[in-house]
């Protein structure tokens, strides 16, 4: 999910766990009402916010799972996103 671009080669490549924790903590050490917030809370917003945007097998291949099921761990419908899906649903109906 973490990448970083090398200055030297512009090389595209994954970012170290330890590293984007790192610089995750330095940034949020500014906030004091981020405490509590952990790096790994990012993947669950990161899937979170992509459902409905793409599908379930791009998801599984951003986020790196060699299992869907462990995908489906992590996204999460919100209210919003339900309530967008049933209107959507609903409009479909009409316009047959």
């Amino acid at each position: 999910m973490f990448t970083a671009q090398h200055r030297l080669t512009q090389q595209i490549t994954r970012l170290s766990y330890g590293t984007a924790y790192k610089s995750f903590k330095q940034l949020i050490s500014r906030y004091p009402e981020l405490e509590g917030i952990r790096l790994h809370d990012l993947r669950h917003t990161f899937a979170t916010e992509r459902v409905g945007l793409m599908g379930l097998e791009e998801l599984r291949a951003l986020m790196g799972h060699q299992n869907i099921q462990t995908t489906l761990r992590y996204q999460k419908v919100t209210s919003a996103q339900a309530q967008q899906a049933a209107q959507q649903a609903f409009q479909s109906l009409l316009q047959r």
